[in-house]
């Protein structure tokens, strides 16, 4: 291990580094006036106020000092949940892993002697980077590069060296961070969506605005030109046919789009494979499973699939919508038979999918760890259709950078049967904590008299996202940027 160069240390302001000290360290040189916080073992058994504040200081690369006072070790340690998915709190989150990874994603270890950067060090085991004396490393190319733990994106200003970022690090990597401009037909506010510079980002897409060609954009822009691996993107349609018009308008460019319910099913799969049964064989389960009338011209199962879909895509307690619906006498003493059933057999159901898939998440942290990598950088369509359960599974996976680049509208959702609400959208932030939001308002596909119509119709919903919809003119057509800036350099191990 070597000291991080004393030249180097504490890294460009832009960088907003910070550090972590042990119990009751003075406040180390260059930091005097940072606000300094403390991790006590009180703290790490209630982390979520605190992880809350370090999470917008890191979107905002803004220094701090961290004093450490309890075990980094039990700090670190995987949490799981044995709850059921649908009895979960909507903010549902592991926060000490959280709090662990905020503590050291872009901080300098000052409990020694000398101050290490750790991404640093790892850039030199997993790569062919050497010690740096100006910057953080030297890439093998002879120039000198900072390695970054910040949000991943460009900088607000110039920096002196190359950037590499963690991210690649932690693949082993020596990605050069590039800049160039995407090269898609965009608008401007198309453009500044898809620009958007690092972190959670809520883009509304009115009808006819051009959601697809923003989503497409942003996701070959992340690849082709600021260099994000793709084993660390991911882009998710509501359904399949969406999602083939993603794949080919990203064709060639190796991007992994999947439906949620794909998504789901890929994490069941890391534990086992099972086989995936229709409708048809969800009440041949039911009909083992219930005694019920035989009604001419009446479906006795029909209640019963709804009802199992109330509660593993809304997330509602069986108890409840037994009692509410009145339709399915003895649903709750159902409910872990028929998943019994299906484990049995090792069968999955559509629904079972998704619901499974928050089991293995929250009691398993080595699966949750596998399905955050491919989640590192997510991209989400029609986010006001989500239900409760592909909320969760959206936040779980998309672990704690929450890096969600969401794209929707709050005037066009459907799916309220299976618990969607606009609320995921309107409330953005709550679920996605210092969010940067973006607008898209102008309608190309109807002339001014139909949209003017539509705004005021939609004026009168009562939750719902303020904003400003006007038919497209000459000027506000798509347009390609030229592209500036620099291309991506690779210089993997």
């Amino acid at each position: 291990m070597s000291a991080t160069p004393a030249a180097a240390y504490p890294g460009p302001d832009l960088l907003g580094r910070g550090v972590v000290v042990g119990a009751g360290a003075p406040v180390p040189p260059g930091f005097d006036g940072v606000r300094r916080f403390v991790v006590d073992d009180e703290v790490a058994a209630s982390p979520a106020a605190l992880a809350a504040v370090l999470h917008h200081r890191w979107l905002r690369r803004q220094r701090f000092v961290l004093e450490l006072a309890t075990d980094n070790d039990a700090l670190r340690e995987p949490e799981l949940t044995s709850a059921a998915p649908h009895t979960l709190p909507d903010d549902f989150a592991f926060h000490r892993e959280r709090l662990h990874f905020l503590t050291w994603a872009n901080s300098y270890d000052l409990r020694g002697s000398h101050p290490i950067w750790w991404h640093g060090e790892l850039a030199q085991r997993r790569g062919d980077a050497t010690a740096g004396t100006d910057a953080d490393i030297i890439l093998p190319d002879g120039r000198d590069a900072w390695v970054d733990g910040g949000p991943r994106g460009p900088l607000t200003g110039p920096v002196d060296a190359a950037l590499v970022h963690r991210e690649s690090v932690g693949l082993g990597r020596l990605t050069v961070q590039g800049e160039a401009a995407p090269r898609d037909a965009l608008a401007a506010d198309q453009l500044a969506a898809v620009t958007h510079r690092a972190g959670p980002a809520r883009v509304i897409a009115p009808a006819g605005s051009g959601k697809t060609r923003v989503l497409t954009a942003r996701l070959k822009h992340l690849l082709s030109d600021r260099g994000v691996e793709r084993e660390l993107v991911t882009a998710l349609a509501y359904n399949t046919r969406a999602a083939q018009e993603m794949r080919d308008r990203t064709a060639g460019t190796g991007a992994s789009i999947r439906t949620l319910h794909s998504l789901a099913l890929w994490i069941c799969n890391l534990d086992e494979r099972r086989d995936v049964i229709g409708e048809r064989d969800q009440r041949g389960l039911l009909d083992r499973l219930l005694t019920v009338a035989r009604i001419p011209n009446q479906d006795p199962f029909q209640p019963y699939l709804e009802a199992l879909t109330e509660v593993r895509l809304a997330l509602r307690d069986p108890v409840e919508v037994e009692a509410v619906r009145g339709d399915v006498d003895g649903f709750a003493e159902l409910f872990p038979r028929y998943r019994e059933l299906l484990a049995e057999r090792r069968l999955l159901d559509f629904d079972e999918q998704v619901y499974r898939a928050l089991e293995l998440l929250l009691t398993r942290p080595d699966l949750r760890r596998t399905a955050q990598r491919v989640g590192t950088h997510l991209l989400v369509d029609e986010f006001q259709d989500l239900t409760p359960a592909f909320l969760l599974l959206v936040r779980l996976v998309a672990g704690p950078s929450m890096q969600v680049f969401a794209v929707g509208d709050d005037d066009q959702t459907i799916y309220s049967y299976a618990g969607a609400t606009p609320d995921y959208l309107v409330d953005f932030d709550r679920w996605f904590p210092g969010a940067e939001h973006h607008a898209l308002e102008v309608n190309y596909r109807c002339p001014p008299a139909v949209v003017d119509a539509a705004v005021s119709l939609l004026g009168h919903n009562q939750r719902r996202v303020p904003k400003r919809i006007r038919a497209g003119l000459a000027d506000d057509r798509p347009r390609a940027t030229p592209v500036t800036g620099t291309s991506l350099v690779e210089t993997s191990s």
